[in-house]
Formats: C-alpha cells, sequence, structure tokens
C-alpha cells in the first residue's frame, strides 16, 4: 500500500486505490477486482472494503452494481482556459488519449473577419486547417484554425494527427506563444457543420473563438473551435484576488 499510514484503515486502503486508478493501473470503463480478492490484498475484512469501496464511489471515481462488479468511471478531464496551451497540449499532458483527424487543409485568401482578426491586408492568404478531436471515441472539438503568409505555407505539410499546431509553428517557424484573446458563446449547430458530423441541426454547442500572438504581437494563429460533447461545462472559481476558469469533461 503506497498511501499514507495514517487514518482510518478504510481511508488509506481507499486511497490507494484512487491512485491506482489515477496513474492508469485500473482504467476507465474497466472491472475492479471483486470485493473478496481486494480484501484478502489488503487483509482486511469485506466490511473494510466495503467502506473503502463506498469513499471512492462518493468521489466519483468508481460505480458498484448489483450482480456486474465495480467499475472504474473515465476520469475527469478539464482544460484550464488561462492556459496559453493548446487543449491538445492540455489533455495529453493529463495523460488523455486524445485523436486527431485531419478533415481538410488548404491554401486560401483569408476570410474578412480572419483578416480582421489577424490584423491581415485584404487580399492576404493563409492555410486554412480543419480538425476533428476525439476522446474515447467521441467527438469533443471541431476545430478551424487559419495561420497567415508567411507562415502558414511552411507548416502546411506538417503530420497535425500527431504534432499539436503550436508545436509545430515554434518548431518550424519560430513562434511562441505570448497571449490570446479567447470569447466564448453559446450557439446551435450550424447546418453545414451538422450535416457534416451527422449530428442534428440546432444541437447546443459551446463555440470559442481564439486570436494568438507572439511576442512581438504578431497574430499569427485564428481558431474556431466548436465543442461538441455535451458532458463539457465551463467551471468558474471565485477568489479574493483570482478568477479561475476550465473546462470540465464530466
Amino acid at each position: 500500500m503506497t498511501a499514507s499510514a495514517s487514518g482510518p484503515k478504510y481511508r488509506r486502503i481507499a486511497a490507494d486505490l484512487a491512485e491506482r486508478i489515477r496513474s492508469g493501473q485500473y482504467q476507465g470503463g474497466s472491472v475492479l477486482p471483486s470485493q473478496r480478492r481486494l480484501s484478502e490484498e489488503y487483509a482486511v475484512t469485506l466490511m473494510t472494503m466495503r467502506q473503502a469501496l463506498h469513499v471512492l464511489e462518493t468521489d466519483g471515481l468508481i460505480a458498484q452494481q448489483a450482480g456486474r462488479g465495480t467499475f472504474v468511471l473515465p476520469m475527469p478531464l478539464s482544460h484550464h482556459l488561462q492556459s496559453l496551451r493548446s487543449l491538445a497540449d492540455e489533455l495529453s499532458a493529463q495523460g488523455v488519449a486524445l485523436q486527431t483527424d485531419v478533415l481538410g487543409r488548404q491554401d486560401r485568401k483569408l476570410p474578412k473577419d480572419v483578416s480582421r482578426r489577424v490584423g491581415a491586408v485584404p487580399g492576404a492568404r493563409g492555410l486554412r486547417l480543419e480538425r476533428l478531436r476525439t476522446v474515447q471515441g467521441r467527438a469533443l472539438v471541431h476545430q478551424v484554425s487559419w495561420v497567415p503568409e508567411p507562415w502558414g505555407p511552411l507548416i502546411r505539410e506538417c503530420d497535425f494527427t500527431v504534432e499539436p499546431l503550436y508545436a509545430a509553428l515554434e518548431r518550424v517557424c519560430g513562434l511562441a506563444v505570448a497571449r490570446a484573446q479567447e470569447t466564448l458563446t453559446a450557439q446551435g449547430l450550424s447546418e453545414r457543420l451538422a450535416a457534416q458530423l451527422d449530428l442534428p441541426v440546432g444541437r447546443p454547442v459551446l463555440v470559442m473563438e481564439r486570436t494568438t500572438y507572439d511576442e512581438r504581437d504578431r497574430a499569427f494563429v485564428a481558431d474556431t473551435a466548436v465543442i461538441l460533447d455535451q458532458r463539457v461545462r465551463v467551471v468558474t472559481e471565485r477568489r479574493p484576488a483570482q478568477v479561475t476558469n476550465q473546462w470540465q469533461l464530466t
């Protein structure tokens, strides 16, 4: 047992099992060993083991189903909105298997709203990169990123299924994120995107627009991310001198 030796035995067992779940030893969706087997492993009575499992269930780490066993629940995911890392980087740092499918990449004239956001001259061109992010087989985010010239063409052939956009821009172009401006709005899913993803038109979604700047205050990415998974929520924690917002996938 790796948990602290202080406190009631059932809480020490619960802490140890929680650590094994968070470390990935027991994956979300898997079944824990039987209560009898666990009680033998920890050398405690069945009553003590049931108390430990009750703590884990209260903490949202497991679900006990009569006649089926004890199932490990998927770990909650979060993305700190204050962080300058991308969503992919944030979830990868938590050990989450985030799959990225590239739906399109083209050199195109920047739309008017994108030109305005990045401060480009009329008629400027850039790379339009369209991706779909999935977590555990469920569509999480549809994302369109515009990278204006001269940087867009330089990264067009990068493998964005394995390399995050910002990592590619730093590696190829030497661009580092210094700050970003973000807006988050509630909208209905557009007809075009609903047809593309086979989802209901008008389905409630969160839409995040982010414009990212380098250390010279040049806007080099304009993102529009449609958050598709309805388990996602934005949680705000307020303190006297600080407000923290984060996405949570429950």
